[in-house]
């Protein structure tokens, strides 16, 4: 259970931002289908979940990019090492080893709802406060 669990109006995942919301409600309904998946569709779903991982990593820090978010280094650098982990699991699974690959699939979802609750709570501040700022800027 994480910290934001049981909070009134919390739905896993958002954070009031669709740009964000959106990958990160796919991304957890992925994470729920994992653990009881047999090992052939299993494999064909953790290579789904790692192309859809990097895709929402990636539109992430395009995000940051364009609104020059401070913490863009250390919030890309955690995605690299998440990244890192998963293409390792991957690679491992690709050559008949599913254990790496079902750890991170157990661990993926907590660390995932962490992730959002604390780095992904403060670019979605920081998201709305450069939209109230842009929206109040004259043309």
């Amino acid at each position: 259970m994480t910290s934001l669990d049981g909070k009134l109006g919390y739905q896993p995942g958002s954070l009031g931002i669709a740009a964000l919301d959106e990958p990160h409600r796919t991304l957890l309904r992925q994470f729920a289908i994992l653990p009881a998946l047999d090992d052939e569709r299993f494999q064909n779903a953790f290579g789904a979940l790692c192309d859809t991982i990097g895709r929402d990593f990636r539109e992430e820090e395009d995000m940051m990019e364009a609104i020059d978010f401070p913490g863009l280094a250390a919030h890309r650098e955690q995605h690299a090492r998440v990244l890192a982990g998963l293409h390792h699991s991957l690679a491992a699974l690709q050559h008949g080893d599913y254990g790496p690959a079902r750890r991170a699939a157990v661990l993926l979802p907590d660390w995932f709802e962490l992730h959002i609750s604390t780095m992904d709570a403060v670019l979605a501040m920081a998201l709305a406060w450069h939209e109230a700022r842009t929206a109040a800027t004259p043309a």
